[in-house]
Formats: C-alpha cells, structure tokens, sequence
C-alpha cells in the first residue's frame, strides 16, 4: 500500500503555500475590517500564479478535470491562509458545479460551468433556513403560476458576494416535494441582507435570504421536480472530505506558527522549545494532524475510484473538526498571552477555526451517519 502523493501533487502543494503566503495573504490584510473582497485578491484568483477556479470541472466545459485526492490535497495548503480564500476553493471547486453538471441539462451545464471555470460566476447555496434546517423541513414554498414558479421564503447563513454572486441554488417546496431553481442574480424579488458579524472567517458578511415573490420559469428547475433533497444531500459527501481538508490546512499552520514561535521565544536562556511539555503538545498535534491528514487522503481516494463514502467523508469530517480545535488549544498555549492578540496570526486561525463545527453538517449529524453504517 503506497501513501505517497504522486510528484506532480507534491509540486503543486508547495506553488500553493508559496502562493498563499507569498500573494494572498499580504491580498487579504484589511479585509476583516473593509467586510469584502478586496478586488485585487479577486483578480489575482482569477488570473494570478496559479490556477484557482476550474481545478475540478471537466475540461469539455474549461476546466482542468482534477480527481478528487489531487484537488484537496491543494486545498489543504489554500487552507493555511484567510479563512474566506479556502472558502472559496472549497465551493466553486466542488458544492457548487457538481450539481449542474450531475443534474443538469445540457443547455444548463453549457450557460454555467465555463464562467464558473474561469471565476465570472459565483455560486451560493440558499437552502439553510432559520425555522427549519437543512432537510425535508425547509419552509419556502413554489407555487406554479403557468410556465413559471413564483417563490417566497426565508433562508440564513447565505456565503454570497455582492457584486460577485450571480448564481442562486433557490430550494422550495413544490407540490411534488423539495426543488431545486438555478436564480440569476440580482433578480426581483430576491433580497439579500447582512447578518450579524460573525466571531471567525470574518470579511464578506454571511447573509438573509428572502424570496419575495422571486419568479423562476420552469426551464430553470434543476434536476427533477421534487428531488431537491437528493441534489442537496448529494452535494454534501464529498464536500465534508473537502472540509475535513481544509480542517487539515488550518491545523498544520496553526503548528507551524507553534514551532516557530518555540523556537524563537527564550525563557531562563533557553527556547520553549526545550520545554519537555512544550514538545509533548507539539507531538501530540503533529500526530492528530497526520491521523485527519490520512482520514480525508482515504475517502478522497475512495471517491475517485468510484466507490461509497457516506461513512468514509463523515469519519473524515468529525475527526477533522474535533483535531483542529484541539491543535488551537495547544498552539494558543505553545504562544502564551501573545497568542490571544491580533499581533500574531494564531489569533484569527484560533478565531476561524470554529467554523468547521458547522460546516457541511455539525458533529452530532456525522456521528449519526457511522452509527447507522455499523448498526444497520
């Protein structure tokens, strides 16, 4: 059994951290406070040293065609920098085209896929809602009026950049059950508002959604009508490895800030790193590291091979989400005091990586989905 990553991955992981502390990074300062995407970060997305959109759509529609191990092993490293870069990737790599291109018609993937390929079309999932959830409990509603459906509902927690997003993945309810409507942007009756700032990934505010008597032809029905939860259910597999991915990302900067600022900071004429209980945290985080590392690269390679991952992308997510909370706790302590100020970056990793207890389903949700792998 080989666990090494092919060469050309490897390459490609080390462009990428090059990338993102050499470029974005330095691209992101000020976006926590300005609350939007610096239009250089954008450009530089769209037509910078590497290519960022399009990694993963098939090539007849511009893109690259990168299997799934390949791709999260490079989102791993975009994971390292700002929270909504990774974010990014992480959507318009996966959530967001796959759909069209597993569901949609062809008229459909051809008006889509290519802007999504190169970054002119950004995508944003209005399903979540504040009464309901994420399921067959949603509350918006479609009611046919001739060739068309007219929607109103209420949906949260929306990432979607104003200016940027010009894609709306719409669920309601028809009378045959949840559908799915593909909404151009900005369109009547479709109303954003800001939400409160959140505590981590902060820039770009999450928003409400409102459908306001939004009109949507029939011809943009994604899929079959009534089988919107298959196409939002099956977004989420996959998207949870992605996750897990990134999970793995932010842990491994978060211990590499620790080791540096170990190494650098002297106490008694010695490096804490001398410290027989600073290495001890650094070697536990190392190793649980390493153990989501290889949980996500598995399920990944599952994926390409054409095989289930239900239980394999949730063990993945929940190991991921539970180890990166861990690494910040001991990253905080390895920094001291100095760590919990804006001085250094470990602040805004520790701050962020909370995110991902929400992310493609909470840690209850996947820990129901093993048990039902190993009970049934």
């Amino acid at each position: 059994m080989d666990f090494q990553l092919d060469q050309e991955i490897l390459d490609l992981k080390a462009k990428a951290r090059e990338w993102v502390h050499g470029t974005l990074d330095g691209l992101c300062d000020g976006m926590e406070e300005e609350e939007k995407l610096p239009e250089a970060l954008v450009e530089e997305l769209r037509d910078g040293q590497m290519r960022f959109f399009g990694l993963t759509i098939p090539p007849e529609y511009g893109g690259e065609g990168w299997e799934a191990l390949k791709w999260l092993s490079v989102l791993e490293e975009f994971a390292r920098g700002y929270a909504f870069v990774r974010m990014i990737g992480h959507t318009m790599n996966g959530l967001f085209w796959r759909p069209l291109y597993d569901y949609g018609t062809e008229e459909q993937r051809r008006r889509y896929l290519p802007g999504m390929a190169t970054g002119q079309i950004f995508a944003a999932n209005s399903l979540t809602e504040p009464e309901g959830g994420t399921g067959r409990d949603i509350n918006a509603k479609a009611t046919r009026d001739g060739d068309h459906y007219i929607l109103n509902g209420h949906k949260w927690l929306i990432t979607q950049f104003p200016g940027l997003t010009t894609l709306f993945y719409a669920f309601a309810a028809t009378e045959e059950g949840m559908t799915c409507f593909l909404v151009d942007a900005p369109a009547e009756g479709l109303v954003t508002q800001p939400m409160r700032r959140m505590m981590g990934c902060q820039g770009p505010r999450h928003y409400n959604i409102f459908y306001r008597d939004l009109r949507v032809h029939e011809s943009q029905i994604l899929g079959e009508k009534g089988r919107g939860l298959d196409i939002a259910l099956g977004m989420l597999h996959l998207s949870r490895v992605s996750i897990a991915a990134c999970g793995v990302g932010t842990a491994q900067r978060m211990l590499d800030l620790a080791i540096d600022y170990a190494k650098r900071r002297h106490t008694f004429g010695k490096p804490v790193a001398s410290r027989q209980a600073i290495q001890g945290n650094v070697a536990q985080m190392a190793t649980e590291i390493e153990a989501a590392r290889l949980l996500y690269q598995r399920a990944a390679w599952m994926f390409d091979q054409g095989k289930e991952i239900v239980t394999q992308a949730a063990m993945a997510k929940v190991y991921s989400e539970q180890m990166v909370v861990r690494v910040a706790e001991m990253a905080l302590r390895i920094h001291g005091g100095v760590g919990f100020t804006q001085a250094y970056p470990l602040e805004r990793h520790f701050r962020d990586c909370r995110s991902f207890h929400f992310e493609e389903g909470t840690e209850e949700i996947q820990k129901l989905l093993i048990a039902r792998s190993l009970l049934r």
